[in-house]
């Protein structure tokens, strides 16, 4: 099976990925470099990838060369990913920043056609069980254990050496800003600006009121 994940830069879609990359019978490249879309690869085992949104490869462009059987959208409250990326020396490449932004609203609009399940990056790092019953429903079996980042880079990159070699003189990978050895919400929530909320409400206004929504939904009283 071959599992692409896709979402915005600093939106934790490598941590993400690394989690799926727990299965130790599979490949995986847990974060493309932005200026490369994802490859073409030549093997019989499992493999996961994940790619981001530019201006320079829309998400068909990796449908194509992957050939991916399952496609996740991972999201990310806005407000977090903006204030994150805005600080990353390469917020504005691949595309500006502003347009990565406008580019995700219509994306998460489109969500329902264009991918085979949705997580959201704040479910994932609470440990949510829906999202473990949502991959593996997916045909990507994960359990609790995959939490943990036991299976590290130099495992992960020695399994792409061993089984793909001719992709290593093709596109350059990364790991990513995981930090730590497990998953963890300690980077989930950044101070909250008013400046940055009337900029998205411009740049991304649908995915802000799912955030607002979720975050209204999460905060209201039990009904008696």
């Amino acid at each position: 099976m071959r599992l692409l994940v896709y979402g915005m830069q600093s939106s934790g879609a490598t941590a993400f990925t690394l989690f799926l990359a727990q299965r130790p019978d599979c490949l995986a490249l847990v974060d493309i470099l932005n200026n490369y879309a994802a490859p073409r690869v030549e093997t019989g085992l499992d493999m996961v990838v994940k790619a981001v949104v530019t201006t320079a490869y829309p998400l068909e462009v990796h449908q194509d060369r992957f050939r991916p059987d399952r496609t996740v959208l991972l999201l990310r409250d806005p407000r977090d990913t903006y204030r994150s990326l805005s600080a990353k020396p390469y917020r504005n490449h691949s595309g500006l920043i502003d347009e990565k932004f406008a580019l995700i609203d219509g994306i998460f609009a489109g969500r329902a056609d264009r991918f085979d399940a949705v997580v959201h990056y704040e479910d994932f790092v609470a440990r949510d069980p829906a999202v473990l019953a949502a991959v593996t429903a997916l045909g990507w079996p994960v359990d609790e254990g995959f939490y943990d980042y036991r299976r590290r880079h130099d495992e992960l990159a020695g399994a792409l050496w061993r089984h793909v070699p001719a992709l290593m003189d093709r596109i350059e990978f990364a790991f990513g800003n995981v930090q730590g050895r497990a998953v963890s919400e300690r980077f989930r929530d950044k101070p909250r600006d008013s400046e940055l909320e009337a900029k998205l409400e411009a740049l991304c206004p649908r995915l802000l009121a799912h955030y607002r929504d979720r975050a209204a939904a999460q905060t209201a009283p039990l009904a008696l």
